[in-house]
């Protein structure tokens, strides 16, 4: 999500609610704010604070108000809070609790982590007012990590100083362990649940001292997941598994083109005399149709049918948006955020400059569960469930669609079947909302069959990126020149989910990440873009603007580094000697893939190096040339310095993950228009790495005491340079433009 503004807050009528904003001040962890901020639906016992609460059996329920699509946040978020409020995690009860303040991500508007002994900036504030409850950006742990330690500390405290007066001792006399209070010299001991009632009337007037790293019990250490039984037992709920009494089932079709409107139905009321058909439906603004049937195959067949009366423009091809982005290269940039010395008169006038010509296609999300979101309206009220990246966006989207008064709806998360930033989206609630409102009384799921959520969707955008550089003698980067063409992702997803905070494409943060912001040592640089202006919707896609940019500035350091005669792991380690992680990550990489080591003929390989969402990652992968340009990809060593760690055996898995969804893309993925529509239906057009393909993929992890950084994106960006490179050292053809396969690559 863009950066947020005080500005841009007053213009959406805040104003009328600033006092309520500052109102929330100090801090929200302390018991003082558990009774307003207790989370509906956490069960019986006694609230510590907003995020816990004690049964009188000594269960623990702990809200984690994040989304569950994979990353682990089930079992990492309660990590946090056990690990300061001494439990075991075999005693703790998780639940998702309703979009309340208490619960917002102020990462996403503040990317700083905040010193919680502090008070709220004005936008975390804003966060909190909204709420912004919402997962995404790899930020969970790190918005969470001080903030949900601090509220198991304070509980901790709470229940101590309760013990501690019923013993008429002082609190040194006592101490926490496994769920009991005990009492130092007696051996005496209450449980949490004994403690509960009277500590939740205990207000604190600071937070505890946090433990040191060195005292951890849980945090550090391998943590089974808690989602994983009931994965396993086929017990989870997903949002396409919902199913209530009465319940019918929706289907949309998209108008064709990406500007269509859809302004009738030529065949509506033979539609509606399809056997199960209970109503038809076109979508406000004519964004599509939606036939509501008895199941979802009779509703899917009968979508089909429609016969739309639409407009739009069947000219839209991926031809015109490349030499569209030429143009805006050429003649259109609208920012430059790095501008450092002169690096165009110094590439205008050297005898020898680097050129590359770069791109990448758009890019689907392809989330194995299909898109879906079910809603009920019934007597002034109104109910979600749904697999989503944001809780509180499910609530302004039934408010938005229903005019049902916010405090009236309920939102109940589920299980996300991967998200990848598509369930951040609105659509499919705005969608299934007004659905649901056309048959009050009766709950509706709407589903997005694979063809209409791969031909219309909010993708990872086409981008061209052009560079010049020159390198002197000593292997320095004298200038480098590095301009882009896009569409603004921040700028077109807060346009559709917080429209007041749409900043212009030019101050999109997103744009540049993992461009700008590089960690080599350049005499000269220059970074600048332009806007394509096109009527796709583009959004937020696993890594955001790290996904292309790695792949462009990774794959032409590469370029740098050959064109001077050095190895690309040496060039790389002489440019970044005043970044100390930077370079204790490439080491490490360089050491675990035996890098100076020769292959066995026929072997090659590629290296990559980028930093996002706060996090480090290096990888080195292993090719074998099979044929002229058959290739099996053998082998990914990654390593990520991601700060303090909570669950390691999650960081492994999501390297694993971004690997091969990075991995997917350099491969098979693309999106192309011809006439005007997406020309990719479903798999067999937008292939994924299957397991007959797939690499092994080693882990290291760099243990220090650094403040934590995301896990869930940063694997992602370097696995597309680091092949590229590696198919560069068999083939001596450099890889500018993907995926692979257009090129002729195949992979076994």
């Amino acid at each position: 999500m863009g950066k947020w503004t005080r500005r841009a807050f007053i213009g959406t009528g805040g104003l009328i609610g600033v006092g309520l904003v500052v109102g929330i001040g100090g801090n929200i962890y302390l018991n003082k704010n558990a009774k307003k901020y207790s989370g509906k639906g956490m069960g019986d016992g006694n609230s510590m604070n907003a995020w816990i609460r004690i049964s009188p059996d000594n269960k623990i329920t702990i809200a984690v108000p994040r989304s569950e699509m994979g990353q682990g946040v089930y079992t990492s978020v309660p990590m946090l809070v056990a690990e300061e409020l001494e439990v075991d995690m075999k005693d703790i009860k998780i639940m998702q609790p309703q979009p309340e303040p208490a619960y917002a991500n102020t990462l996403l508007v503040n990317p700083n982590p905040r010193d919680i002994y502090s008070s709220l900036t004005f936008m975390e504030k804003i966060a909190h007012f909204l709420p912004l409850v919402a997962t995404g950006g790899s930020t969970t742990i790190t918005d969470g990590f001080d903030h949900l330690r601090a509220a198991g500390a304070s509980a901790r405290v709470m229940l101590t100083r309760e013990a501690a007066s019923r013993w008429s001792v002082s609190e040194a006399d006592c101490y926490a362990e496994n769920s009991h209070i005990i009492n130092r010299k007696t051996k005496e001991k209450f449980t949490y649940g004994e403690l509960a009632e009277g500590a939740g009337e205990i207000e604190l007037a600071e937070i505890p001292k946090l433990k040191d790293k060195k005292d951890w019990k849980i945090l550090g250490k391998n943590v089974q997941r808690l989602d994983i039984p009931e994965k396993v037992n086929g017990t989870a709920e997903f949002g396409l598994d919902v199913r209530l009494d009465g319940m019918l089932f929706a289907a949309i079709r998209h108008a064709t083109y990406h500007d269509g409107v859809v302004t009738a139905i030529a065949n509506q009321p033979e539609i509606e005399k399809m056997p199960g058909v209970k109503k038809v439906l076109i979508l406000p603004k004519g964004v599509g149709a939606v036939v509501v049937a008895n199941n979802t195959w009779r509703a899917k067949n009968a979508a089909l049918a429609l016969d739309f009366e639409e407009t739009g423009n069947n000219t839209l091809s991926s031809e015109n948006i490349n030499r569209l982005a030429e143009d805006v290269i050429a003649n259109e940039l609208i920012a430059t955020p790095l501008d450092k010395g002169n690096a165009t008169d110094v590439l205008d006038k050297a005898e020898k400059v680097i050129e590359g010509k770069y791109d990448v296609p758009y890019l689907a999300h392809a989330c194995m569960e299909p898109i879906n979101c079910t809603v009920l309206v019934k007597e002034g009220k109104a109910e979600i469930w749904a697999g989503h990246q944001g809780t509180s966006i499910m609530l302004d989207g039934v408010n938005a669609s229903t005019g049902i008064d916010k405090e009236n709806i309920t939102v109940n998360m589920k299980y996300l079947g991967g998200g990848f930033g598509r369930r951040a989206e609105v659509d499919m609630i705005l969608h299934a909302g007004f659905v649901a409102k056309e048959m009050e009384g009766t709950p509706v799921q709407l589903v997005y069959t694979r063809e209409e959520a791969m031909r219309h969707e909010m993708y990872r955008p086409f981008v061209k990126s052009h560079f010049r550089a020159v390198v002197n003698a000593n292997g320095d980067i004298e200038a480098w020149e590095n301009k882009m063409a896009l569409q603004s992702v921040g700028y077109s997803s807060l346009m559709r989910i917080k429209p007041a905070f749409a900043e212009p494409p030019a101050k999109d943060p997103s744009t540049i990440e993992g461009a700008a912001n590089l960690p080599y040592t350049m005499v000269n640089a220059k970074v600048a873009f332009g806007q394509l202006d096109l009527p796709i919707q583009v959004g937020n896609w696993r890594s955001v603007g790290s996904s292309q940019n790695a792949f462009f500035t990774e794959s032409f350091m590469d370029e740098l580094a050959h064109s001077v005669g050095q190895d690309p792991y040496e060039f790389r380690k002489s440019k970044i000697q005043h970044e100390p992680r930077f370079l204790k990550v490439l080491e490490k990489a360089a050491e675990i893939s035996n890098w100076k080591t020769p292959l066995a003929e026929g072997r090659f390989r590629g290296i990559a190096i980028h930093e996002s969402f706060r996090s480090i990652v290096c990888q080195v992968v292993e090719i074998t040339k099979v044929d002229e340009k058959k290739f099996s990809v053998d082998k990914y060593y990654n390593v990520i310095d991601c700060g303090r760690v909570v669950n390691p055996d999650t960081v492994e898995a999501q390297m694993q993950s971004g690997i091969m969804y990075g991995l997917s893309a350099a491969l098979y993925g693309q999106i192309t228009f011809k006439d005007g529509e997406v020309e990719q239906y479903n798999f067999p057009q937008y292939e994924v790495v299957r397991m007959n393909v797939a690499p092994t993929v080693q882990v290291h992890i760099m243990d220090n005491d650094e403040f934590p950084g995301g896990v869930g994106e940063p694997a992602t960006p370097p696995a597309a340079p680091a092949l590229g490179n590696a198919i560069f050292a068999a083939t001596g053809e450099r890889i500018r433009s993907l995926p692979l396969m257009k090129h002729g690559y195949t992979f076994v």
